[in-house]
């Protein structure tokens, strides 16, 4: 991540901060599916469930800002 500048940094927190609904630092698997709907409206509720795995490096149940913003910095490409 320390590729990024701090333009695209903010702008990738802008995007993580919008789909954190609740507002805790993290994304769960409900707002990542909002997220996830939105990048790809015609993928299976098991295509998320399988990303969001992924993206949760740590398998903490939560996407944490660090792992969003590796992954968003990728293009998505991990599914």
């Amino acid at each position: 991540m320390s590729t990024l500048s701090d333009k695209e940094l903010a702008e990738i927190r802008d995007h993580f901060d919008f789909f954190d609904a609740d507002g805790d630092g993290y994304l769960d698997l409900k707002e990542f599916r909002r997220l996830f709907r939105m990048l790809a409206p015609d993928a299976s509720p098991g295509t998320a469930r399988r990303g969001f795995a992924l993206i949760d490096e740590d398998g903490s149940g939560k996407i944490d800002f660090d792992e969003f913003a590796q992954w968003w910095a990728m293009n998505w490409t991990v599914f």
